[in-house]
Order: C-alpha cells, then structure tokens, then sequence
C-alpha cells in the first residue's frame, strides 16, 4: 500500500531526539477511503487522532480559513462556498494512506497535507478538463460515479450518460444525488 509521509519531522526534530536518546515516534497512519462523504473523513479523523469529529466541521465552516486555502491552491474557488454545499472540502481530499507524526496531529495540517496531494494529482489534468466543465464540476461529475458505478467501465458509461442528461436539460436522475441532499449515507 502506497503511503503519503507528511514531512514527519524536520532535521531539529531528528538532532534532537539523537541526542536525547528520544527515538520513541508515534507515527499514525490513516487511510481515507474513496467514495466517502466529508461524515466519513471527519469520522475518521476522530478515530486516529485527538481531534474529535466536531473539529473537522468546525474548520469546515471558519470562512477566514477556507477563504485562504482558495487563495492556496489554483483548483479551490469560490464554488466551494455555495449554500448548497454541505462541506467547502468535500470531494478535494484525495483518497490514499498518509502518515503523520502523531495522534496529536491538527486538522488543519491533515488537510494541507491532503489538499497538497490532490494539488500534485490534479495538476497533470489542469488544462484538459473534459467537456469544459469547471474542476468542481468534473469532481462532482466523477464523485457521482464512483458511487453510481462499481468498474471504472460502469463508471465512464455513468459520466456519459449525465452528460447527456445534463445537455438535452433533463434531471440527472441519481440516486446518489437524492442522498446527498438529504445526508443519507448510502449503504
């Protein structure tokens, strides 16, 4: 399994533990799954770390703080912020194992640490967004598949049908969509 490392500790840090004779580390690693809603990741926050659940959704609503993570990375705009989002980050954490120093980790270096990663992931994309839909926009479309479809096959013919659906201006009839709206965890 791939592993993302945070910068775990910085050359002080290791001098330091050296010439104590402090090598005890509490590295913690936590694995976010594909296809979870923002309930899941702060779920799994609290359950690896010292932060509680309440914490994720605390720095999810200070405004000041997603307005400086736009300013941040090219793909955050102000899209993030509209009423119909449950959750300015939803969909921009990228799925993979990470590694950090300790259970003492914050929220906010979990997500920079996160976001850093889909940054390096979507800047191969950045100029090739399909259909001339917006990052959020394609993230959205591709978030819907993963849940709609099981192979990544059913998934592309998923995309193909929403646009169609969504140029000849009919409802997307997703189910995944309907859940969504109501925070109703798929089963």
């Amino acid at each position: 399994k791939r592993v993302v490392k945070q910068g775990l500790l910085d050359m002080k840090k290791i001098v330091e533990h050296l010439e104590n004779g402090d090598i005890d580390y509490d590295e913690v690693r936590i694995t976010f799954i594909e296809g979870k809603n923002m309930r899941s990741i702060a779920k799994t926050i609290a359950e690896n770390t010292n932060n509680t659940e309440q914490d994720v959704f605390n720095l999810l609503e200070d405004e000041e703080y997603i307005d400086s993570l736009i300013e941040k990375y090219w793909f955050l705009t102000d899209e993030i912020k509209q009423d119909d989002i449950y959750y300015p980050l939803e969909g921009y954490l990228l799925p993979d194992t990470y590694a950090f120093e300790n259970e003492d980790v914050s929220v906010e270096n979990i997500f920079n640490v996160l976001l850093n990663h889909m940054d390096k992931f979507l800047t191969e994309y950045k100029y090739e967004m399909p259909n001339n839909l917006t990052v959020h926009q394609t993230l959205t479309m591709a978030s819907m598949a993963e849940l709609e479809g099981k192979s990544l096959e059913d998934r592309q013919e998923i995309v193909g049908v929403f646009f169609n659906r969504v140029y000849n201006g009919m409802n997307l009839g997703s189910d995944v969509t309907t859940y969504y709206a109501f925070k109703v965890d798929m089963g």
